[in-house]
Order: C-alpha cells, then sequence, then structure tokens
C-alpha cells in the first residue's frame, strides 16, 4: 500500500501545471571568414576585342607565279597551294565533270613516276599531297615537315605542271568514279544540293552541274579531254602560289626558283568564267526518295558574290538567321518544335551569285508543319531582321570564326587559298573584319531582306506521299517532280 502511494503521489507530480524548462539555448557560433579562392580573386572580364585575321606577304619569285606568304614561325611544318581560277564553270558544255576529273587523274601519276610509285614517294616523305577542283578553282595542296620539303616540292611542281594521264589509269578510274555518282545520287543532300542548281541556274549554266559532273557526262570523257583541259587551264601565268608556315621569304625564293621554271603556257590563256544571275526558277521542287523516314527541306535563291560589298553585314545577318546554334532558324525548328536536329543557313562563296541556303532535315510526320514554320521564320527575318543582342552575339561568333581559322597553319592556308584561287585580294579576310565591327543594325536589317529568302524556292527530299501533300498544304500548286536518281 505504501508503494502504491508514493507512486501516485509521483504521477500526480509529474501532471503538474507548471512546464519544464526548456534547455538554453546553444550559442552563437563565431563568425566565419569568407571562403577565399586557391587561385587568387577572379579577374574583371575585359569587352572582347577585333581580331583582324593577318595579311599574307606578296613574294615575287623570277620564273614563278606570284606567292603569298603567311610566316608561322616555330613549327616545323609548311602548307603549299598551287591554284587556278578555273573549276567546274570551265567545264565544256555537255562535259560536266572534266575539271574535276582532270584534277583526280592529276595525282595518278607525274613526271618520271607512275602512279603507284609517286604514291609510296609521297608516303616516304611523310608528306600529304592532293588535287582538287571546286566551282570556280583548281587546286593542288601539299602539306609537309620543313625538313622534307624540297624533295616534296619537287613532287607538287611534277604534278601541276608535269602529270602522266596514262591511259590505263583513266580506264581505271572512270568507272569507279561513276559507280560513286550513282551511288551519291541517293544521299539525301547530294540530291537536294543537284535540284537546288538546276531550280536557279538550270543545265547549261556554268552553276547548273555538279562539279563531280553525272554519270551521262562522264561517260562522254576521254583522257584526251583530261589531258586538253589541263594544257588550257593549269597555266604558270594564271596560276597563285600559297605558302604558310615556317619559312622566310628569301626561302622561298630559293626554293620556288629551282621547282617552277620548267612548268610552260601555250597560246592566249582562257577568260576566267564569271557566271551571271539567272532570272527565271521553279517556286518548290519535290526530289522523290519513296519511304523514306525523314525530308531535307532547302530554301534556296541566287546569292552575291564573294566580292560584295555588303558582305561584311551578310555575314552577320546569316549568322543571326542559322549560322549559329542560337540562330533563329536552330531555335524555331530544333528547340522549340522539336521537328530537326539542326537548322541552318549558309552564304555562297563563290565568283559568281551562286546559292544561299536555309535547310533542316526534319521527322517526315513534321513535313507539312515544319514547311510552314520554315517560311514563316524566313519572313520574318526578312521583315524585322535581327535584334541588338543577337547582333552583338553573332559579331562576337564571326570573330571566333576568324579566329578559329587563321590559328592552325593549314586552315589559314586553305583559306588564303580560296581568296586568291576567286580573285580576291590577299587582305579581303583582314578588310571584312574591319567593315564588320562598323556594321550597324541597320545595315543588317537591311540587308537581311535579301538574305532571309522569303521568296526563296523551296527543295524537299523526301518520301512523295508525304512531300507533295505538305507542299499543297503549304500552298505550293504547281511544284517540279524529280527523282533521286535524277542526275
Amino acid at each position: 500500500m505504501k508503494t502504491t502511494g508514493l507512486l501516485a503521489l509521483l504521477l500526480l507530480s509529474a501532471c503538474g501545471s507548471t512546464p519544464p524548462v526548456p534547455p538554453a539555448p546553444p550559442p552563437p557560433a563565431p563568425p566565419t571568414a569568407p571562403a577565399v579562392d586557391a587561385l587568387g580573386a577572379r579577374p574583371a572580364l575585359a569587352a572582347p576585342r577585333p581580331f583582324t585575321p593577318p595579311v599574307p606577304t606578296l613574294v615575287s619569285v623570277p620564273g614563278a607565279p606570284p606567292v603569298w606568304l603567311l610566316e608561322r614561325p616555330g613549327l616545323p611544318l609548311v602548307v603549299v597551294h598551287v591554284v587556278v581560277p578555273y573549276g567546274s564553270a570551265a567545264d565544256p558544255p555537255g562535259k560536266g565533270g572534266l575539271a574535276a576529273l582532270t584534277a583526280e587523274m592529276m595525282e595518278k601519276g607525274a613526271g618520271r613516276r607512275a602512279s603507284m610509285a609517286f604514291s609510296l614517294e609521297v608516303q616516304r616523305l611523310g608528306a600529304a599531297l592532293s588535287v582538287s577542283a571546286g566551282r570556280d578553282q583548281g587546286d593542288a595542296r601539299l602539306a609537309v615537315l620543313k625538313p622534307r620539303l624540297e624533295p616534296a616540292l619537287a613532287l607538287l611542281a611534277d604534278v601541276v605542271a608535269r602529270p602522266r594521264f596514262e591511259a590505263a589509269e583513266w580506264d581505271r578510274m572512270r568507272p569507279q568514279w561513276i559507280t560513286s555518282l550513282r551511288a551519291g545520287a541517293f544521299e539525301p543532300s547530294m540530291a537536294g544540293a543537284l535540284a537546288a542548281d538546276l531550280a536557279l541556274f538550270g543545265p547549261t549554266h556554268p552553276y547548273g552541274h555538279p562539279v563531280d559532273g553525272t554519270p551521262a557526262s562522264v561517260e562522254r570523257l576521254t583522257v584526251d579531254d583530261v589531258r586538253r583541259f589541263h594544257r588550257t587551264h593549269w597555266r604558270r601565268d594564271r596560276a597563285t602560289v600559297i605558302v604558310a608556315g615556317d619559312l622566310t621569304a628569301a626561302e622561298v625564293r630559293a626554293l620556288f626558283t629551282r621547282r617552277f621554271l620548267e612548268w610552260g603556257a601555250v597560246g592566249p590563256p582562257p577568260p576566267v568564267p564569271a557566271p551571271s544571275a539567272v532570272d527565271s526558277r521553279p517556286r518548290a521542287v519535290a526530289v522523290a526518295r519513296p519511304g523514306a523516314p525523314q525530308t531535307l527541306l532547302l530554301a534556296v535563291a541566287q546569292g552575291s558574290p564573294a566580292a560584295d560589298e555588303d558582305r561584311a553585314a551578310l555575314e552577320l545577318a546569316n549568322q543571326v538567321l542559322g549560322g549559329m546554334f542560337t540562330s533563329r532558324l536552330n531555335q524555331k525548328l530544333r528547340e522549340e518544335k522539336g521537328y530537326s536536329y539542326g537548322a541552318t543557313s549558309a552564304l555562297p562563296f563563290q565568283r559568281g551569285p551562286y546559292r544561299v541556303t536555309a535547310q533542316a532535315s526534319v521527322e517526315a510526320r513534321a513535313t507539312a508543319a515544319a514547311i510552314v514554320d520554315l517560311r514563316a521564320e524566313l519572313s520574318r527575318f526578312s521583315a524585322t531582321g535581327p535584334d541588338e543582342a543577337e547582333l552583338e552575339k553573332a559579331r562576337a561568333t564571326a570573330r571566333a570564326i576568324d579566329v578559329e581559322t587563321y590559328e592552325a597553319v593549314d586552315e589559314a592556308a586553305d583559306r588564303l587559298a580560296m581568296l586568291a584561287s576567286l580573285g580576291l585580294p590577299r587582305d579581303f579576310d583582314a578588310e571584312v573584319a574591319r567593315r564588320r565591327e562598323a556594321v550597324t543594325l541597320d545595315d543588317v536589317r537591311r540587308v537581311a531582306t535579301t538574305l532571309a529568302l522569303a521568296e526563296a524556292t523551296l527543295v524537299a527530299v523526301g518520301d512523295p506521299a508525304v512531300v507533295e501533300p505538305a507542299l499543297r498544304a503549304a500552298g505550293f500548286r504547281d511544284f517540279d517532280r524529280v527523282a533521286a536518281a535524277e542526275r
């Protein structure tokens, strides 16, 4: 009984009205010192500085073509281009691909070496030697370490001046070329490009046929055609030599005088092709690829030549429209709509008014909607142009592209070769860069009216069961139809 009473007293005491005393709060923690970056204070970013591409030096070499020299000491690498202003635009009527096959055959043996021996000698020197043709140029390119430059230059001189053009090599190469053309006809990008060129220029225009020709045109070519094209167009009096790397002007004069004296020319040089614009074009072209899971859309129009005085403003407008990841086209068709992995636009860089293009590959089921959105975005950009923020981002992107182009020896040499082959001055890129810094928003909005392709020809490469209803739904009542294999 006593135990029970004591327990009751304790319970009664615990249920009393006096609350328990809360524990005392912990003392405040002492203030901590701000974290210090082990690398020191973060520097403030200055405003981006303009970049002016370097201008090569003109070196006069007796007996050799003009030489543009871009000295890059420090790395024992030299890149040499020999360019002439003749490419597929100089192909005779009905002989499309002649300039390209001539370039290919120039690699197949030269001087005293047949094809296999020549290739082995290039490999022995650790060099890279190739010949190519574009629309407006032929280009023989050599890259080699400086200690092996002199023997490698001998090979390059043989290629441009003394190719062998052996009939056996021609008989082996031409069927392979034709097979490659037939296979490429089913590649959407190649089929679309061909359709775009035919639509804008027509089959008889210098820009209306593929650089590599068609199976039918290459079938008509002979090895004598190749010899004649080389003799007529690969001439010392029309050539320019580009040299970039660890060489001085004195070294260039010593090396090139010995190597190019025997490169002669026969008769007056042919005129340099200067293709003109064409007025008529279809509104739309459907290129059939039955069963294709995607549709390639290209909006194309004739653009201005590379030498256009508005080049700086055009480049900035193109960056905003489709030249960078945050461009209008990519944001609309990829980021907002999810139709495509990417949408781009591109300016021509040709002697004549080649095509400016906006393009995207979209899911087949999104073809109709993508056509509407693509055309709407082009019209909107044509009407309003960029805003100030877009212009400054485009300016920064263009600077970065120039830096990337000229930071490496090989890319700088390739760019200078392109300028020389088109007859542009040595300071072309430097001048465009300077003008670009002064371009205003009004300047870019003015050129956007032409760049935006609001009235462009639309080329759609895809399943006809998808493409043709989509074109009709977009308002194209009449359009040309082309099979992907028609080349």
